[in-house]
């Protein structure tokens, strides 16, 4: 514990005090100090918490406060960029200022992907090498900036070839020997990680540096400084970011990137000139085209029942296909060999590194898929009832040194400029254990949806979250509820009048239903979506019968899209997952969130299928053990977009019947937060005048106030 101007200063009494006087408005709330008291006890004594925050906790100033105080090496990790940005500009600078006051220094950084950074080798690169009009913004932002982070260049799209171009990467840093290497903004970075207490990151890139930890060069290979404890928030998020960096995956994308920044390399080497002409020109070219031939063999099935991620099958790689394989692989081979041979430039040996390393995870998911199928074993389980083996001996015996393929499901996955073929694990939890919950002294995962009300009593536990991560059953954990008085001022509905969604009736009746709504509220609505074919139906119907203005996503930047709908009261905003998470829209911007089905996981999704039918072999139910508990966490997640301050009101539409009239339903139903269960439109009516009505007197108190 921190000791500031000769007494021990604890999270709970400053949050109870300094914090009262230090905001305007602040309002002492108990799941707070609840959560920062457990946060506390967590970190000194070096145990694992789970702790579910209910929206209007304040958990950000809940774990941070502790977290500094701890005087511990602290990693915070955030879902999104956007959380950190929030943490690192809004949060900490709050806190800094209130225990300035108690004599406590916080030192504190922020550490992006590598990607976010500009690589200055790539970018002097990158403006010799090619007629990018882009190039010179670049050159001239980066003598001004003090970051690096590309996000400062706002008039540059991010998807823009010029980023992809300049950006940084853990397969294009060279590193020490680099003669960027000491003005490199990743080096500087890097740095300042090093020199501070608090480090907070995003999940991609804490996982990974776990992956890079747990693989063959672990002792030497990692993305962030070493620390005593890591504090997760968004903590719902870990599975899916552990699943993608604990597998594997290579992309056209990926080897045409590798084949322009090896004409760069050699370019900048002298062996190609201006004009793109050399020795090796003939073998770029066929690399280049064998890339293409490759990867568009695998384009018939993109259109196939209209998936765009399917399990990779053994006649996925049939003779043609592994004649273009070959081919395409003897391409990189040569480029690679070429650059190693004429090495002398330090980016020829980097061009060299990533071929080889590209075709051995070509080799390995092909392999995979021939050999076994599409699932090669996992290491075995360990007993949940006892210290894991790891927990005893850190040399764990009951794993063998981690292999990017064992326990993994085959994929490929069609995108707009893309074809991606991965393996990921079916069970992170096994790879969790081994290399976090029992290595990191103290794990502290936070959200406020964590929890899910399975079993006979429907009560909110954490056992779900817990297998899925790899913790042990008996790990410490927290409830801190919501301050909000959500019965008063929020309705939660679902109608009968709308059919079941296999019913050829449904889409029809649910866009009736969604008009009644819109025209209820007048407009602040959120239509959230399952599916992307649904999302654009309902735009394109609801531009036909309501007057509001009708935002779709992927019609423009999300932030723009964003920006347009807060700036309104009356927008109608219709989307995908993107949306039913991680997005702020709070006061009468936004006071109806329509979701249109259960969000159960989509069914044919190689890797979830791969996990239910695991849970099935081991003799458990995977309906009920990992979709219904799923589907639980993600509508927690669409319905926590309604109520996001105390001032807030609204209806929450859920227009999916089986949540009232099966088992699962209400399963689902007792973990949603408890605003006014209402079941008729008549009785929904009645409900929103009277909330209207309060917001309304409210407001007149206010302007005779003023």
């Amino acid at each position: 514990m921190i000791r500031g101007n000769d007494r021990p200063v604890r999270a709970v009494d400053l949050l109870a005090t300094a914090f009262r006087d230090a905001l305007s408005g602040y309002e002492e709330r108990p799941g707070q100090l609840r959560m920062a008291e457990a946060v506390t006890k967590a970190l000194e004594s070096e145990k694992h918490l789970f702790v579910e925050a209910g929206t209007g906790t304040g958990k950000t100033l809940a774990y941070l406060l502790p977290a500094i105080l701890s005087g511990k090496k602290v990693i915070i990790s955030t879902a999104t960029k956007a959380l950190q940005e929030q943490i690192v500009l809004k949060d900490l600078p709050l806190v800094a200022d209130v225990l300035a006051e108690h004599g406590v220094v916080v030192q504190a950084a922020m550490m992006k992907g590598l990607g976010n950074y500009l690589c200055r080798r790539r970018l002097a690169e990158h403006a010799a090498s090619s007629n990018d009009p882009l190039a010179a913004l670049v050159v001239q932002w980066a003598r001004e900036t003090e970051s690096g982070d590309l996000a400062e260049l706002s008039r540059i799209p991010e998807g823009s070839e010029t980023f992809a171009a300049v950006r940084s990467g853990t397969d294009t840093r060279i590193g020490a020997n680099c003669s960027y290497y000491d003005e490199c903004f990743v080096t500087r970075m890097r740095k300042a990680a090093e020199d501070a207490r608090i480090v907070v990151v995003n999940h991609h890139l804490f996982f990974a540096d776990l992956a890079l930890k747990s693989g063959p060069n672990g002792d030497y290979a990692s993305a962030l400084p070493p620390y005593d404890a890591v504090i997760f928030d968004e903590a719902h998020q870990m599975e899916s970011v552990a699943t993608e960096f604990f597998g594997t995956r290579v992309s056209s994308a990926k080897a045409f990137d590798i084949l322009r920044d090896a004409r760069k390399a050699l370019m900048a080497a002298g062996l190609l000139d201006a004009r793109g002409e050399g020795a090796i020109r003939p073998a770029l070219d066929g690399a280049h085209e064998a890339t293409n031939r490759f990867f568009e063999a695998f384009r018939d099935g993109a259109t196939s029942g209209g998936e765009q991620r399917r399990p990779l099958l053994k006649e996925d790689f049939n003779e043609a296909t592994l004649t273009l394989r070959g081919k395409f692989d003897a391409s990189l081979d040569a480029v690679g060999a070429y650059c190693e041979a004429h090495g002398s430039h330090e980016a020829l040996v980097l061009v060299a590194r990533r071929t080889k390393e590209y075709r051995a995870a070509l080799d390995g998911i092909i392999a995979l898929v021939l050999k076994a199928g599409s699932l090669r074993p996992a290491p075995p389980s360990e007993d949940d009832d006892e210290p894991s083996s790891a927990e005893k001996n850190p040399e764990t015996k009951g794993f063998k040194e981690w292999d990017p393929f064992a326990g993994t499901s085959a994929w490929i996955e069609w995108r707009e400029r893309s074809v991606v073929l991965g393996a990921s694990p079916v069970e992170p939890a096994l790879l969790l254990r081994r290399h976090l919950w029992s290595k990191i002294p103290s794990v502290i995962a936070t959200s406020a949806t964590l929890a899910t009300a399975i079993g006979a009593n429907r009560a909110p536990t954490f056992s779900y979250a817990k297998a899925r991560l790899g913790a042990r059953q008996d790990t410490d954990e927290l409830f801190a509820a919501s301050p909000f008085s959500y019965e008063k001022v929020a309705g939660l509905f679902v109608p009968l009048t709308v059919p079941e969604p296999s019913d050829p009736a449904f889409e029809g009746a649910a866009f009736e239903e969604m008009v009644r709504l819109i025209e209820l509220t007048g407009g602040g609505a959120f239509v959230l979506c399952t599916s992307s074919r649904a999302m654009r139906r309902y735009a394109e119907l609801l531009r036909t019968r309501v007057a509001n203005p009708v935002l779709c996503q992927g019609e423009g930047a999300k932030h723009a899209i964003l920006s347009r709908f807060r700036s309104r009261e009356d927008c109608v905003l219709v989307a995908t997952m993107s949306f039913w998470e991680g997005v702020d829209v709070p006061g009468r911007a936004l006071r109806l969130v329509i979701l249109d089905k259960i969000p159960f996981a989509v069914p044919s999704d190689p890797v979830f299928k791969a996990r239910c039918e695991k849970i099935e072999e081991q003799g458990g139910n995977a309906f009920s053990q990992l979709s219904v508990p799923m589907a639980a966490i993600t509508l927690k997640q669409g319905f926590g977009r309604l109520i996001r301050s105390e001032r807030d009101t609204g209806i929450v539409a859920i227009l999916d019947r089986r949540l009232r009239e099966k088992g699962y339903g209400r399963t689902l139903l007792a973990s949603l937060p408890p605003a006014r269960r209402i079941a008729t439109f008549e009785d929904l009516t009645r409900f929103w005048a009277v909330v209207e009505g309060r917001r309304e007197a409210r407001e007149s108190d206010q302007r005779s106030a003023v």
